[in-house]
């Protein structure tokens, strides 16, 4: 049994896969803080900000 879409079906499709994906995504955060029990470097972090374009 074959199944025909429109074209507008289709990206309709499209369109709410992409919408779900960034609405189920995690956020990445970093903690900026500096104190003695980060795991991170503060110089690795200064790193990860400039990369994101954050400084």
């Amino acid at each position: 049994m074959e199944k025909k879409y429109s074209v507008e079906e289709i990206l309709d499709a499209i369109n709410d896969l992409n919408n779900f994906k960034k609405n189920s995504m995690p956020k990445k955060t970093y903690n900026t803080t500096n104190s003695e029990d980060d795991d991170i470097p503060s110089n690795t972090l200064k790193l990860i900000e400039q990369a994101e374009g954050k400084s």
